[in-house]
């Protein structure tokens, strides 16, 4: 695609390879638009000073808010398991940690903060983050079903002390993903090194100039990525 740039007189060629598909988007959508406010609503019911806003017809409509959207939330990976099967499972292996991911952590505060591209090693689809952030999501959207639903249908009928525990794995996983997604909006939204991600999840495709550079080993390959990055490190050395 030919596009015209504001402020150059030469057009600029973009080349757009696929991503996602258009249920990956919808559902990436979905998740963050039931997810906002299953976490502002569960603040309400768990920080004490918010905890007056829990009374009477505010509170009600508070928990009626809270499990619409869980009920949402909870069958968004459920749909999209019955209709693209295969591209949840590919998501699932993508994201299993691997030993190369610990090259990732090393170079992260050089990468993320100094803009140090030289340092990243090459990454596949998911960089180690992207994965992590996967991962988190994944499990603390089981640990919330598992604990939500006798929450939801076993007050009064579950031992009070096995709520109590429900109740305390229920809030750690809210924490855990408030602040895994709090990072993953910094990082989509204000980072400059991330603005395709906002554009893939928007349109479903990248640049291949972006893949190339930070998605290294989906675009060339593991062999190629890893002789690509070996020659600028060598590069840099020398300067």
């Amino acid at each position: 695609m030919t596009v015209q740039l504001r402020g150059r007189a030469e057009a600029v060629t973009i080349q757009w390879i696929p991503k996602y598909t258009f249920l990956e988007r919808l559902g990436h959508w979905l998740h963050t638009a039931t997810f906002v406010p299953l976490a502002l609503t569960g603040m309400v019911l768990y920080f004490p000073f918010l905890r007056p806003l829990a009374q009477g017809e505010a509170g009600e409509f508070f928990r009626l808010v809270h499990r619409v959207a869980a009920v949402i939330f909870g069958l968004l990976p459920i749909v999209y398991y019955i209709f693209q099967p295969r591209r949840l499972l590919l998501h699932i292996r993508e994201f299993l940690p691997r030993k190369e991911d610990i090259g990732w952590l090393k170079a992260a505060p050089a990468y993320y903060l100094l803009g140090k591209h030289e340092v990243m090693p090459p990454q596949g689809r998911f960089n180690a983050g992207e994965k992590l952030n996967g991962l988190v999501m994944m499990v603390t959207w089981a640990v919330f079903g598992l604990t939500g639903i006798p929450m939801w249908f076993g007050k009064g009928v579950i031992p009070p002390e096995l709520f109590r525990w429900l109740v305390v794995f229920h809030d750690l996983a809210m924490i855990v993903a408030v602040c895994m997604f709090l990072v993953h909006l910094y990082l989509a939204v204000a980072h400059p090194l991330m603005w395709a991600g906002l554009v893939s999840m928007r349109f479903g495709v990248t640049s291949a100039e972006y893949a190339a550079e930070h998605h290294a080993k989906w675009y060339y390959g593991p062999k190629r990525a890893m002789e690509i990055w070996e020659e600028k490190k060598r590069e840099a050395a020398h300067h």
